[in-house]
């Protein structure tokens, strides 16, 4: 169903492979990354969970893709990008991006593409998005892909939709 990698003019979205864990630990190890995090969910051991969730998502049938955020030029891994609990024409959508590329636009050009591909796809229709009440950049991001904020469901994070 999924053609990989999707691309973009200055990125590439791609399966994650067991050789990123170092990259994608050390893109969430950074004080700026963390700062809307639980300690524990920026460690190096609960990073590495989670890459071995994202390559056992690769299985069929496929219900989640978070996918590795890769610079073309020199394929740098910049963060990641996801779609999970695909079904019935909805998803939740989320995104992280390594705090030495931010202010660069490469969220938005990430983000977009991935919701296109569950569009075009995953024939989705609407996004579910969770935010950190604290994360400015992430409500920006999710205001210029045309998210709208709804009622906090459970106190601690923002809930967000966007319905195409």
């Amino acid at each position: 169903m999924l053609t990989l990698p999707l691309r973009s003019p200055r990125l590439e979205l791609r399966e994650f492979h067991a050789e990123d864990l170092l990259a994608y630990q050390t893109l969430r190890g950074t004080p700026g990354f963390g700062r809307c995090y639980a300690p524990a969910e920026v460690s190096a051991a609960f990073s590495a969970m989670l890459l071995r969730r994202f390559i056992a998502q690769q299985d069929e049938p496929r219900r989640a893709w978070q996918l590795a955020i890769a610079r073309r030029g020199d394929g740098q891994l910049i963060g990641s990008v996801g779609l999970r609990e695909a079904c019935g024409g909805e998803a939740e959508f989320g995104i992280e991006l390594a705090e030495t590329v931010w202010g660069q636009g490469y969220a938005e050009e990430a983000a977009r593409l991935m919701l296109g591909f569950g569009r075009q796809r995953l024939a989705c229709s609407r996004f579910r998005a969770r935010c950190a009440p604290g994360n400015v950049a992430m409500l920006m991001l999710a205001m210029r892909l045309g998210f709208e904020m709804q009622p906090l469901r459970d106190g601690s994070r923002l809930d967000l939709l966007l319905a195409a």
